[in-house]
C-alpha cells in the first residue's frame, strides 16, 4: 500500500470541508482510478469542479484539473501516461483552482 496526500483548494475545499486528506491506495493504482474512487466519496458536485468538459473543434473533451507532485497532470513532458499515471508512495494530488498573486509597489521592483 500506498500513502497519497490530497490537497483541497476553492470549490474543491467547499465539498471536502478539508483541506488536506490521506488515502491508501494499492500498488499500481493509477491516476485515473484514483479520482474515481474519490469522486465516489464526494459524489458528483466534486466531479463536476475537478473536471472541465466541452468541446474542440466538434470533439468533446473531459480533462481534469489536478496537480500530480506541483505538475499538471495533462503535462505530457511530465506525465507521458497521463491519467494512466501510477501513483507511487508520497505523491500529492491539488485539486481545485490554485491561485496566486501580489501586491504593486515599490517592494516589488515596479515603479508606478
Amino acid at each position: 500500500m500506498s500513502k497519497v496526500t490530497c490537497k483541497y483548494f476553492t470549490t474543491v475545499l467547499s465539498i471536502t470541508r478539508k483541506d488536506e486528506e490521506i488515502f491508501e491506495v494499492a500498488k499500481g493504482t493509477t491516476v485515473e482510478k484514483f479520482l474515481d474512487t474519490v469522486i465516489k466519496k464526494y459524489g458528483d458536485k466534486f466531479s463536476k469542479n475537478v473536471y472541465s468538459e466541452g468541446t474542440i473543434n466538434g470533439k468533446p473533451y473531459k480533462t481534469p484539473n489536478i496537480y500530480l507532485n506541483k505538475s499538471r497532470i495533462q503535462w505530457v513532458q511530465d506525465f507521458p501516461e497521463g491519467l494512466q499515471t501510477k501513483l507511487k508512495d508520497g505523491d500529492i494530488l491539488w485539486f481545485g483552482l490554485i491561485v496566486g498573486g501580489g501586491a504593486i509597489g515599490k517592494s516589488s521592483g515596479v515603479s508606478s
